[in-house]
């Protein structure tokens, strides 16, 4: 998901509004102690506020959670390795294989009196016998990095890179990028096969599941996922909060639109009209953000409608000063 632009805006709106309703024309609107304003017609027409329904919407229980953009090359050493000693047993086999043959072979020509020595045939056997000696280690060496890929990276991606660096290709060429996503402690195991993000850059972006990791978080202590995305814009190391749907009934509620949010004291905020002309600030959950908007389960109902442009110039109205009262800072000593 990405970085909440939301807070880059408290100090603005906190700082600013006053100061920017001051030296703006006058919209004759009234205020009131509950957070409302109210416009006449010719001013919400002159001022350009544009409002839209919200619409019901379902949605299961979700987390937001921590998603960190995994550096491959450790995940591409690891199917060298796993590579090499597949390809060390593989010999080994091959070679333990000959040499028994080569065994058998020696010993047939003894008892069938051909020119081999009793000698020759002891040797044959030796040879096989270490040759299938060293076919055990290398099979052994083999499962030991299967089973330390899968303690470190999971089954999928142990088994992932067991078939090969050109399997990561995606990864290390940049055209895929890997997520380590860290659920909140005590959350259940996401449903579905996919998240959602957002970029500041690129707008919504998901990623999908490859696995759990066997590992959890050192600080949140909570269990771990691995994701693929789209790489376009991703960078090694970043940090972006996603959306996790989880096990749960699903929450009737509405989705309210992003771009109808405003931040004010460090709590995102919504105007409702709630009458022609009057406007009701309204709070949202912090934690209530997904990459589709705001979703409230409760204190908001289907086709009512929140202002989407406009928002800012409507806080500015509601902080002016009441009538006859002079801003701070706004007298002048004459003598």
């Amino acid at each position: 998901m990405r970085i909440d632009s939301g807070w880059g805006r408290v100090a603005l709106v906190s700082a600013c509004a006053v100061a920017l309703a001051l030296h703006m024309p006058s919209l004759y609107a009234t205020t009131d102690t509950s957070g409302g304003v109210t416009l006449p017609a010719a001013s919400v027409n002159a001022s350009g506020i544009t409002t839209v329904a919200l619409q019901a919407t379902k949605q299961t229980t979700q987390a937001q959670a921590t998603a960190s953009v995994l550096d491959p090359q450790p995940l591409l050493a690891l199917a060298v390795q796993l590579q090499a000693a597949h390809a060390n047993a593989m010999a080994a086999a091959v070679a333990a294989h000959s040499a028994h043959a080569e065994a058998k072979r020696s010993a047939a020509l003894y008892h069938d009196g051909e020119n081999t020595s009793l000698q020759q045939v002891q040797a044959a056997e030796a040879a096989a016998a270490q040759a299938q000696a060293q076919q055990r280690i290398a099979q052994a060496q083999e499962a030991a990095a299967r089973s330390s890929a899968r303690a470190q990276w999971g089954a999928s991606l142990a088994s992932l890179a067991a078939r090969g660096p050109l399997a990561l290709k995606v990864y290390a060429d940049g055209h895929s990028a890997l997520l380590a996503v860290v659920l909140p402690a005590g959350s259940p195991a996401p449903t579905g096969d996919s998240i959602e993000m957002s970029l500041p850059d690129r707008g919504p972006l998901s990623a999908h599941l490859i696995g759990a990791s066997p590992r959890a978080d050192p600080v949140v202590q909570g269990a771990t996922f691995f994701y693929r995305a789209d790489g376009t814009g991703l960078r090694t190391d970043q940090r972006l909060t996603v959306t996790v749907p989880l096990g749960g009934a699903a929450q009737s509620g509405v989705t309210v639109p992003a771009m109808a949010v405003i931040w004010y004291a460090g709590q995102p905020w919504v105007y409702v009209e709630t009458a022609a002309g009057h406007y009701q600030r309204r709070p949202l959950r912090v934690d209530a953000r997904d990459a589709s908007g705001w979703f409230e389960a409760s204190g908001f109902r289907a086709g009512e409608r929140v202002v989407v442009r406009g928002g800012e110039l409507l806080i500015s109205q509601e902080l002016l000063p009441p009538p006859g009262v002079k801003p701070a800072g706004g007298d002048d000593d004459d003598g």
